[in-house]
This record gives C-alpha cells, structure tokens and sequence, in this order.
C-alpha cells in the first residue's frame, strides 16, 4: 500500500515547512531511513529521511514551496499503484485534508469581466484574521479601515497589536504595505524565509519585552596578541584558535564568576544557570545562526577552537540539527572580524545578555609615565536585560572580563 508523506515538525518553534529540495525525482527508487529531502525550518535546513521504501511515485510539494505541517508533501510506493488514489483514501481517513495550495494547479486567469469589485476587495482586506495577535480595539480598527494586520508590527505585551500601532497604517484605500515604495522606483520582492520570519519575530519579541540597557568597556588586547601569537606558532594546525575562540574561553569563565549575568527571565522567576552554553553567532546568506558550544567554561580555549569549527562548517552546509542550537544560556556577537569596532547587540531571548565584541585597532593612550603611546584596544559592548541584570551586576561582570582579557593567567585562578 502506498505511503502519503507529510511535512514534519523538526523544531518546536517550526510553524510551516518549506522544500528547500528534493534529493530524489519521480520515478526513482527510495529507502526507509535514507534522506530524500532537504526542509528549511525556521532554524535551518535539515535533511528528512524517507518513511518508507518504494518508488516516489509522485511529489506533491516541490523545491521551494511552502505548506501546513503535516500536509502530504510526496507519494510513496509501488511503480505500478496509483498515486492520486493514495492521496484520495488518505484525505478521507484526514477528514477531507488536501495538500497546501501552493501545491494546486493555478487556475485559468478570469478576464476582466470577472475581476472581483472593490467592495469585496475591500471586504476581504479587512476581513479579521485570527492568527494575529492584536486587541479587540485594534482589530475593529483595522477592519472599519480596511487595514491588513498581518502588514503591522505590534508594540504591546508579546509583540501585540494595539491601537496606536494603527495610527499611521495605511488604509485598503492606500498602499497594503506597510511602508510605501518610493514613486517609480524599481523594486525586487525577496520572499521572506522561515529563518528570516523567525528572525525577524524573536528580534521584536526582545526589542518590546526585555528592557535593554548597555555598558561599554575598552579592553587592551597587546598582552593577549602576543600571547596568542606565540602559543599558536608552536601548536599543529588542528589545534590553532582564533582570537574569536580566546574570547569565548575568558568570557565563558567570567560568566562561571557571575552567574547572575548567566541567566534568564522566566514567567515566574529568574533562572541562573550552573552551566555555561555560549551561543555564537554565525551569519548565513539567508540570516543568522547561534550554534551552541555546550559546556565552554569546563573546555580548554583548543576544544572550544575545535567544536566552534565543527559548528560553523554544519551551519554553513546547512546541516545544524536542534540540539545544536537550542539551549545556549549567553551570546557573543562578533563584528571584529569585518572591521567593526563598535556596535550594541540585540538580546537573543530568553538569554539575559549578549557580549558584543569589535575589532582590535592600533590606539593612541596617555601612558602611566605621561607619554603618548600605542596600545593594540577593543571595544566589547553588553546588552543587558534590565529585569535580570542591574547595572552594577553588568559592571562588574564587564571588570572582570576586561582583567582576563588583559591578564590571561588570572583567568585560570577562579575563586
């Protein structure tokens, strides 16, 4: 009997599934356990072995489409059995579930006779949808007005729409977008991703929920370079590490001395980690990643060197599965790397905090003799939550990660 295959959930967060694409064609033989497609989540894009073993008889769902979670995507069995039969018995035993209508064949294109009128434009537009979230006020708003909610950013509790987030939406009478595009202007409409549209809603959630505050301090990295530099001309090449890994080491060890910067805001209380699991950020063509180094205060600056390596090579193939980026408990952010020298970060929620790091440059100092010098200085920024960290909590956490930095061998010493 054939097999219906769905679109799976693979992360907790996942709402939708896209086909990144398909790693077999119809006609061809596939096996139970062996991957047959590649699935963009809203973390990254996963393979997905196949159900069953068969012949894929017919796909549903091709490269680059979108649809339901647990919609059929493919079919799967015998070279001789009827695809649309399968799909028939497996929308009767769901209840009459069809595949996502992206799927469907278009439909001919009505002449203009047949175009809809702009009084049931106009009611559709405005027509509530439910899976926003937004105040009985607002919604009436929007519908009177003919405003699309989904076109709103909402700036009440959990990124809820309210009223004064309608003042300056345009009406159905103006452009459905939510900022109007210049006059004439040439445009490319990038279609958003799941990645990005996660990005992009947890980024929102931070900004409206966690109050961000942020300390700044100059650290000189001279001492540091030069160790650096003389430990990795004496080490294999597969153990080298970066200046990006020194700083995971030294801030993972600050935070095992701070711990109240290693935490979170839950409903019902603070949650202060006895672990540290540093989420690193890694940019991608299509967005962002935060693999998680599990661990990093108990792991040498080699071992940190060798599994952030790991990490980034999966993120970059696209094969990050979610253990590997779920449960960090603090972030680094470094802009060093693209010349950078100074920049606030976003809090990566639930996280409480998120080091920001710049890059190192040649600076003139006033030297304790009194005369001018030269000191290789870079610049770290932390975003705190207020509701976690007070501002004497941050300073004191950024003190001691300014005396690692700057005298490495103390580092070691935590009392």
């Amino acid at each position: 009997m054939a097999t219906v295959m769905e679109m799976p959930k693979l992360s907790d967060t996942m709402s939708e599934g896209s086909v990144a694409r398909w790693l077999k064609k119809e006609g061809d033989k596939v096996s139970a356990g062996i991957p047959v497609i590649e699935i963009d989540t809203d973390k990254a894009t996963m393979e997905y072995e196949c159900p069953a073993s068969g012949t894929l008889l017919k796909i549903l769902v091709g490269d680059g489409q979108k649809c339901a979670l647990q919609a059929p995507i493919a079919v799967i069995g015998k070279p001789d059995e009827k695809w649309e039969e399968a799909l028939e018995k497996y929308n009767a035993k769901k209840g009459g579930a069809t595949a996502s209508s992206e799927t469907k064949k278009e439909a001919p294109k009505a002449s203009s006779a047949a175009a809809p009128s702009a009084s049931s434009s106009k009611s559709s537009a405005s027509a509530p949808d439910l899976n926003v979230k937004a105040s009985p006020l607002a919604k009436k708003i929007a519908a009177d007005k003919g405003i699309d909610l989904k076109a709103i950013q909402g700036s009440g509790p959990n990124g809820r729409i309210v009223q004064r987030d309608l003042d300056q939406a345009p009406s159905s009478g103006s452009s459905s977008s939510s900022f109007a595009f210049a006059a004439n202007a040439e445009v490319e409409k990038i279609p958003h991703t799941n990645m990005r549209k996660t990005i992009a809603r947890r980024l929102a959630e931070s900004v409206n929920t966690a109050p961000h505050f942020f300390l700044t301090v100059n650290i000189n990295m001279t001492n540091l370079l030069a160790w650096r530099k003389d430990a990795v001309a004496k080490l294999p090449e597969n153990e080298k590490f970066s200046v990006n890994d020194l700083v995971i080491f030294l801030t993972a060890r600050a935070l095992k001395r701070h711990p109240d910067v290693n935490s979170s805001w839950q409903d019902d209380y603070v949650a202060k980690y006895r672990d540290v699991h540093m989420s690193v950020a890694v940019a991608l063509p299509n967005g962002l990643m935060t693999p998680v180094v599990r661990h990093a205060d108990k792991l040498t600056v080699v071992q940190i060197a060798q599994e952030t390596k790991r990490l980034v090579k999966l993120a970059k193939d696209g094969k990050l599965q979610p253990n590997d980026y779920a449960g960090g408990t603090f972030s680094v952010s470094n802009l060093g790397m693209a010349g950078i020298e100074s920049f606030t970060a976003i809090i990566n929620p639930p996280q409480a905090a998120i080091l920001a790091v710049g890059a190192t440059v040649p600076t003139p100092v006033v030297l304790p003799n009194g005369t001018i010098g030269v000191e290789q200085r870079m610049k770290v920024t932390l975003s705190c939550d207020h509701r976690v960290i007070d501002g004497a909590v941050g300073a004191e956490f950024l003190k001691t990660l300014r005396q690692f930095f700057e005298d490495p061998v103390s580092a070691l010493f935590l009392g």
